[in-house]
């Protein structure tokens, strides 16, 4: 192939069939060599390259002097020899082979998958193939990843294969007769323009004058503006050598692309070819398959929600079962101990009577000298303070067996997070109970201060609000690092009843405030947090026609308050 930079392709000249010529073997060079699919000239018997455009040497990696004269077999690029053969072979018999998809290795190694077309030429009375191969490897891995998208697919890969066939039939032409390139350049569905230094039309192809309804003369000398008014285009994303484009009258997609026109003689070196594709099926199936894969996305993160919130009331109704049995097993001797410390009080009380009757009736009996021992003995043992110690021992026996009880009962009545009906309850018993759960987590960081307003029952599912408050009460003793304070204020207000849980911890950053509540989000080290919690407690307030409100500072700690209207109805 003729350079373009060969002074004997100038376009002066006596002959203005000669220059014609010239200028279309010139016009087919920089189509060659501009093409975005990679164009190859090897001979037929051995395959040996004798020319390949610039996308070839792009797709591939390897540079021109590593490619010509060589073969591809050579090269490593065919990933089945024998497909070089068989091709080889129907070339040999047919003349041409039409759109083949091929595995091809570039030179790094990887396997790229090649929609090829080929055909017979004579180069100087020697035989040699002329092939287009176009990379379909990102199609080829689309369509096995939107097997569900089949039937709007075939519609793209047909339209596909229409353009690819559009460009083969401009190889066929250019190949059987490179001075035809205008009619060449007609097939394609593309919009191609030459301009000229002033930005004036110089030539364009058949897409042109079908999209403006005017003739080839028409549309000559006209700028570009003249077929891009400002009101009708809209540019919306820059590119790499130009911009995508939408037309307002037609609704329809394009990408304009620009390319410098140099190196042939008698043209400016500022002139220009803008090709205009139009882009519209690419942009639907793109905008389509990007909502369903956030549709997809919104889909598996509510799943992995659902499931999380499973779990926990799984898990809840799992402590429920084993607080019903921890609740039996000591209830049962909790009580007999309980009982056994009353009547141990009652003996205690009797003795003491017992003991006083004695010492009264030895001084009345006027045992002055025994009197005296018994009471040297009495002091000697402490049998009075043991007398007044043994009442307070059982006194604080049964009140921490009281205690052991009503930990139980919270336990067990925190644990029915499940239970679906609904009923009249006190928030403040609520929060008590919980606190009862809770207080293991607090009493080591944080004193607890409670100011508890006088509230009215009202109809809700109090286990489920135990839970809110445990997720408060528990955040809060974990945003103190060292000693810190955790004050629980209720109260009403406009028919509704608030309760607030303050910490005087390390707070939460202004940015952040908006995302605690969703799903999986949290500022705890991984591992140390689900970003459940405050999620589950945001559904449980919005459950009861309630809300949870947030007000933190860094270093100046955080309340959150939780609003839910008085129900009365019975």
């Amino acid at each position: 192939m003729r350079s373009p930079a060969d002074p004997a392709s100038g376009l002066t000249g006596s002959d203005p069939v000669d220059a014609n010529r010239r200028l279309s073997e010139e016009i087919f060079s920089l189509a060659f060599r501009a093409s975005p699919d990679w164009i190859t000239i090897s001979t037929l018997e051995e395959g040996r390259y004798l020319d390949v455009n610039d996308a070839f040497l792009s797709i591939t990696g390897y540079r021109r002097e590593e490619v010509i004269g060589r073969t591809s077999l050579d090269l490593g690029i065919w990933v089945n020899p024998a497909d070089r053969a068989e091709m080889a072979k129907i070339l040999e018999q047919e003349g041409r082979i039409w759109n083949h998809e091929v595995p091809f290795r570039v030179k790094s190694g990887g396997i790229l998958t090649m929609l090829r077309s080929a055909e017979t030429i004579a180069i100087d009375g020697a035989r040699c193939i002329i092939s287009v191969s176009r990379d379909i490897t990102g199609r080829k891995r689309a369509e096995e990843a939107l097997r569900t998208e089949k039937m709007r697919m075939e519609a793209a890969q047909k339209e596909l294969l229409r353009q690819h066939n559009g460009l083969n039939q401009l190889f066929k032409q250019v190949a059987v007769a490179k001075r035809e390139w205008e009619a060449t350049m007609d097939c394609i569905a593309d919009m191609v323009l030459l301009l000229d230094q002033d930005g004036r039309i110089k030539r364009c192809n058949r897409a042109v004058t079908e999209f403006t309804g005017k003739t080839y003369r028409e549309i000559l000398d006209e700028k570009l503006e003249w077929l891009m008014r400002e009101d009708e285009w809209r540019p919306k994303n820059r590119l790499e050598h130009g911009a995508e484009y939408l037309h307002l009258p037609t609704g329809r997609w394009f990408i304009v692309n620009s390319y410098p026109f140099r190196g042939i003689e008698g043209f400016e070196d500022s002139w220009e070819v803008v090709t205009i594709h139009d882009s519209t099926t690419r942009k639907k199936i793109t905008e389509e398959l990007e909502s369903k894969n956030r549709a997809l996305e919104g889909a598996y993160t509510e799943l992995k929600l659902t499931q999380a919130r499973v779990l926990q009331q799984e898990k809840m109704a799992s402590i429920g079962q084993l607080a019903a049995g921890v609740a039996h097993e000591i209830n049962n001797p909790i009580g007999f101990i309980s009982s056994n410390l009353g009547t141990l009080g009652k003996y205690a009380a009797r003795i003491e009577e017992f003991i006083s009757h004695q010492s009264g009736a030895l001084e009345a009996l006027g045992f002055a000298g025994a009197i005296e021992g018994v009471k040297e003995r009495r002091k000697q043992l402490k049998i009075d303070y043991i007398l007044e110690d043994v009442a307070a021992l059982v006194r604080e026996s049964l009140e921490g067996a009281e205690r052991v009880r009503k930990i139980v009962q919270d336990l067990k009545s925190f644990s029915r997070v499940n239970q679906a009906e609904t009923k009249h309850a006190s928030i403040n018993d609520c929060i008590d109970s919980t606190i009862n759960i809770a207080w293991n987590e607090i009493k080591y960081k944080a004193s607890l201060k409670k100011e508890y307003g006088d509230l009215p029952l009202t109809k809700c599912f109090p286990q489920q609000l135990n839970q809110v408050f445990m997720n408060l009460l528990v955040n809060a003793a974990h945003a103190i690092d060292r000693q810190g304070e955790i004050t629980v204020r209720t109260w009403t207000e406009n028919g509704s009843i608030l309760a607030s849980v303050s910490d005087t911890g390390c707070g939460i950053p202004e940015e952040l405030q908006d995302r605690i509540f969703e799903p999986f989000f949290t500022t705890k080290e991984v591992g140390k947090g689900t970003g459940l919690g405050l999620s589950i407690a945001y559904d449980i307030v919005k459950k009861h026609n309630g809300e949870i409100t947030v007000r933190s500072g860094v270093g100046k700690g955080t309340t959150f308050t939780v609003r839910i209207p008085v129900v009365e109805g019975r």
